[in-house]
């Protein structure tokens, strides 16, 4: 066997190994309660998850909120903010938070997610969007922005993540406006967001 052919069949197998080794870390019951939530959002009746299946499956795994995280892997804002994110994924997962990233890249694959989840070490799952439908359904326009959705579907909170940034390049060095958090705080103990709509900060989601 040649040497290029060895080089080949290693990159493959170390590509299928970290592959693996990121599905491994999903969650596929809680995850699938966030999957379904969206898809009756977007298609109503005519999805094969009810609303009450997925309510009932909510509450069966204790599933008190879902975020998705609408990022680009090219843009710096998106990348600077993955120890914030691997924070709230930390911290709000065990009290009954599906948290999800969706990477909107016009090009992204599978595969150049999965490349990036690794390189950045990410820790929350994906999903990825190719149909822009919920993009469409959160109705958000930059990266990142949060969507947080209460177990019955409902849009609670859409906007930044935090007051970090107050603009392109223009980075705060105190964080005082922890939105996303505390939109997650209210909504697990049943009380509305005190600011259900930010505007967030970041790189143009491409349409």
């Amino acid at each position: 066997m040649g040497e290029g052919m060895s080089e080949e069949i290693s990159r493959r197998g170390t590509k299928a190994q970290r592959i693996h080794q990121f599905l491994a870390l999903f969650t596929p019951q809680r995850l699938g309660v966030s999957i379904c939530l969206i898809a009756i959002l977007l298609i109503g009746g005519q999805s094969s998850c009810s609303r009450n299946a997925a309510s009932s499956k909510a509450e069966d795994l204790d599933v008190k909120a879902s975020v998705f995280i609408f990022t680009l892997t090219d843009c710096p804002i998106c990348n600077a903010y993955v120890p914030e994110f691997n924070r709230l994924y930390d911290e709000f997962f065990d009290r009954g938070v599906n948290l999800v990233m969706v990477p909107v890249d016009s090009d992204i694959s599978f595969e150049r997610a999965v490349d990036h989840r690794f390189e950045y070490d990410i820790r929350m799952p994906f999903q990825l969007d190719p149909d822009r439908e919920w993009v469409k359904r959160a109705g958000v326009t930059t990266a990142p922005e949060a969507a947080v959705f209460s177990p019955s579907g409902d849009l609670v909170y859409r906007g930044r993540i935090d007051d970090q940034f107050a603009g392109l390049g223009k980075r705060r060095t105190v964080v005082t406006s922890h939105d996303l958090r505390d939109a997650l705080e209210a909504t697990l103990v049943g009380k509305p967001v005190p600011q259900p709509r930010t505007e967030a900060v970041g790189c143009p989601i491409p349409k």
